[in-house]
């Protein structure tokens, strides 16, 4: 007997399914923007806590959508992409300068599209979904075909995103990725613990982007309040970290905490971008494959044969106290 069931829940004109459980814990895939994780719902004292920010309403994604990617897939790049262009196997690409701050072009191709609705299963202790995008690679700046799925596995207090990408063109395709999410725990974002791995920061240029020069940043490892503190920045994994093929970053506060874990390894999920929004209000704490801009510098780029596929995986746990 399955304990939970999918259901259609538009937000305005774009498609939103919900991932349910029977006592009303519940996960949001915002398939019509970018395929984004928009919504986290756990019972805590008989209350919903909401421990993503997301769209609510449909004027949201449009107004705020381009500026926060919140939830969404980046890909094939996520990040940066210096002043909107690669050098690739000889050629360069010229790509959209897709925000009004900077030159660059930021998360890549799909953090905006239709997602489609591929599948649901569900038993007792969990749910499954499945979506897809096609980039057909009708576009001169990344003429690289190749079909994107999410994977998500929901038990309520859990989530599993698997993501693969598969080259469905007849070149060797250059590639990186991401996720985008925002957490909150009900609270400024200034009262809560935040903990990270062994990393090393990703020093950046003028123009923020990655030099390929590093430090070790061990201000949150071993835990401690973000406070008032401002971040911006990508932090590599340290070498030992990803080698042992997990790394995870838990974030607490009065209600609980929350595990963000990633797959590590060879091309696997091998950093963290952190960016503390101006209401401090919700974190953004995104698993990367690398640093931004690998397109151009290449270090931790993944180069995908045709026909091959590539897979990812991370996922979230939340405790209550």
């Amino acid at each position: 007997m399955s304990n939970f069931s999918i259901i259609s829940r538009p937000i305005g004109t774009v498609q939103n399914f919900v991932l349910r459980r029977n006592d009303g814990a519940e996960f949001e895939i915002l398939s019509g923007y970018g395929g984004g994780l928009n919504a986290w719902r756990v019972p805590v004292s008989s209350k919903p806590l909401d421990l993503l920010f997301g769209y609510r309403e449909g004027d949201d994604i449009f107004k705020m959508g381009p500026d926060t990617n919140a939830g969404c897939r980046l890909c094939p790049f996520p990040g940066r992409t210096a002043y909107a262009q690669f050098t690739w196997n000889g050629s360069t690409y010229k790509l959209i300068n897709n925000v009004s701050w900077a030159p660059h072009a930021l998360h890549g191709f799909l953090q905006n599209q239709k997602w489609k609705f591929e599948s649901f299963e569900s038993n007792s202790e969990s749910c499954t979904a499945v979506f897809t995008c096609d980039w057909p690679g009708a576009f001169a700046g990344f003429p690289f075909p190749f079909r994107a799925t999410n994977t998500i596995v929901f038990t309520g207090e859990t989530v599993t995103v698997t993501s693969s990408v598969k080259n469905t063109g007849k070149k060797d395709m250059p590639y990186s990725e991401g996720w985008h999410p925002y957490f909150m725990l009900g609270e400024k974002i200034d009262g809560l613990t935040l903990t990270l791995p062994k990393t090393n920061l990703a020093l950046l240029d003028s123009a923020d982007l990655p030099t390929g020069n590093f430090k070790e940043d061990t201000r949150f490892v071993g835990g401690r309040k973000i406070n008032d503190e401002f971040i911006n920045d990508c932090f590599c994994l340290a070498q030992d970290v990803r080698e042992s093929g997990r790394a995870a970053v838990s974030l607490e506060g009065s209600a609980g905490r929350i595990d963000i874990w990633q797959k590590t390894g060879n091309e696997q999920y091998n950093a963290i971008q952190i960016y503390t929004p101006p209401d401090r209000m919700s974190i953004a704490i995104e698993p990367m494959t690398s640093e931004p801009d690998a397109l151009n510098h290449h270090r931790g780029l993944i180069v995908i044969p045709p026909g091959d596929t590539r897979v990812f995986e991370f996922g979230l746990q939340f405790h209550s106290k």
